[in-house]
């Protein structure tokens, strides 16, 4: 998940029960670096994945005018490397009053056991939270009215938190797709104009469904 990084902490009525606003409830359920889920699940180690199907989905910019991009191989990131970097940022970026963008949600549980272990009895005990970064993923997003070589120290700043090798973009940028392979940006595709031109029986249907005289019989029985 992407968002704008937010420092609210429990929040409370007068009281003393938590408030149930939508708002409160999106920003307290949807923290990029520990989501607080009421049921979590344990997951397997796993791997980074690799896009071996050409899927250049996050790697590129879509709300700022710069970015961080991981350049080396896929990593697992932990939570509390991604919130050092974001400190630095939002230090760096304080004077300028821009805006800093998150592209990622730390929501990989991670389980660790006590050294010299012996094995069986189940899986260890909760630890942190990560998130699986692929390469060519775009980490944060810098937004506003701030110089172009401010913006590009606090990023490297940011990198240096980091482990992995990293590159600033902008919107000019090429698309990474691997550790070594950069494309142009495919032009956006109109799927409505696509759809309309070739349709399909679905199509059809929900475009007829949306005629007066169908309206009049939605949502009986």
């Amino acid at each position: 998940m992407s968002g704008i990084s937010s420092g609210f902490g429990g929040i409370m009525s007068l009281r003393g029960s938590p408030v149930t606003s939508p708002l409160i409830q999106a920003l307290r359920y949807k923290h990029e670096y520990a989501p607080r889920y009421k049921q979590m699940r344990k997951a397997f180690k796993g791997r980074v994945s690799v896009r071996t199907g050409g899927s250049i989905k996050g790697n590129s910019l879509e709300f700022g005018e710069y970015g961080l991009r991981l350049k080396s191989k896929g990593i697992r990131f932990a939570a509390n490397q991604l919130q050092a970097a974001d400190k630095v940022l939002k230090r760096e970026l304080r004077p300028a009053r821009a805006d800093l963008i998150t592209r990622f949600t730390c929501n990989t549980p991670v389980c660790v056991k006590g050294n010299q272990t012996r094995m069986g009895k189940g899986k260890g005990a909760f630890d942190h939270w990560a998130v699986r970064v692929p390469t060519g993923k775009v980490l944060f997003e810098i937004r506003g009215n701030i110089h172009e070589r401010v913006a590009r120290e606090a990023l490297r700043k940011a990198a240096d938190k980091l482990p992995g090798l990293f590159e600033i973009i902008t919107k000019e940028s090429k698309i990474r797709v691997s550790m070594t392979h950069l494309i142009d940006k495919p032009e956006k595709v109109d799927y409505v104009e696509v759809m309309n031109t070739k349709p399909t029986k679905k199509w059809t249907n929900i475009q007829t469904g949306k005629e007066d005289m169908y309206k009049l019989y939605n949502g009986r029985n």
